[in-house]
């Protein structure tokens, strides 16, 4: 679309955004398909290299000076997703670090598949930080708590 000096610009963006994408997607997909969580590592790598597409096509081929709606229409999109997996299962709620999971891979994806590698990678091992290391801190924080009192509600603010 741009021609000239900026065709490398679009095969540099496309060329390692996607692969990345898939890359990150599949390291979260892992760690989510070893502790049997609804979303595993086909729906994560989807879910990631999708959102990396939809970027390249936004940053890349479409309107780079409309940004805002291009990455609100993948967080939407993603959204909805994500509310698919939330259950409500009697007096508790399943499926939000699930829903939150897919979304946060839209935007390693996103990152991706804008060119802001580093972003991607980052916000990948944070993600792989709080699903691997926040999980058993927030069961023994569980464990510890005082008893709940009649008058809070079923989620905390």
């Amino acid at each position: 679309m741009f021609g000239g000096a900026w065709d490398w610009l679009t095969a540099d963006v496309t060329l390692l955004g996607l692969p990345l994408a898939f890359v990150l997607g599949a390291l979260v997909g892992l760690e989510r398909e070893w502790r049997r969580n609804a979303a595993g590592l086909r729906p994560c790598v989807l879910v990631c290299t999708t959102a990396a597409a939809f970027a390249d096509l936004v940053v890349v081929r479409v309107d780079p000076g409309n940004l805002g709606a291009g990455f609100g229409a993948i967080a939407t999109g993603v959204g909805f997703l994500g509310a698919g997996a939330i259950m409500k299962d009697g007096a508790s709620i399943r499926g939000l670090s699930t829903a939150a999971t897919l979304w946060c891979l839209a935007a390693i994806g996103a990152n991706a598949g804008a060119g802001e590698e580093v972003a991607a990678i980052w916000l990948t091992l944070l993600v792989l930080a709080v699903n691997i290391v926040l999980k058993p801190a927030a069961r023994v924080v569980r464990r510890r708590r005082p008893p709940r009192s009649e008058d809070e509600g079923l989620m905390e603010g």
